[in-house]
């Protein structure tokens, strides 16, 4: 089935063979003929190819997916840790809404 439809379409401007009155391939056959074979000899490319054309590209640093912090976190919790160890258990209502 696929090789019936190719055959109709890649060198036909109508699909089937259509003639001039003269029994010759028309202007626009011959020039879809022309093209199909010219498109051919030029369509091939590689990965190379492909790889050659895109050009220079510049490097872009990747992120890494954990944030990088600017303190220590067992420095942080030590800190916590002693807060709460200080502070009356009456004052610690009133601090919650800080931390």
């Amino acid at each position: 089935v696929v090789q019936e439809l190719l055959k109709d379409s890649l060198d036909k401007a109508y699909g089937k063979q259509v003639l001039t009155w003269n029994g010759e391939a028309s202007a626009i056959s011959q020039d879809a003929m022309h093209d199909a074979i010219w498109s051919q000899k030029q369509s091939i490319l590689d990965d190379w190819d492909e790889e050659f054309d895109g050009g220079k590209m510049k490097k872009s640093k990747k992120f890494k997916r954990e944030r990088r912090r600017n303190y220590n976190v067992f420095q942080k919790l030590q800190s916590r840790r002693n807060f709460w160890a200080v502070t009356h258990p009456a004052k610690v209502a009133s601090l919650s809404y800080r931390l």
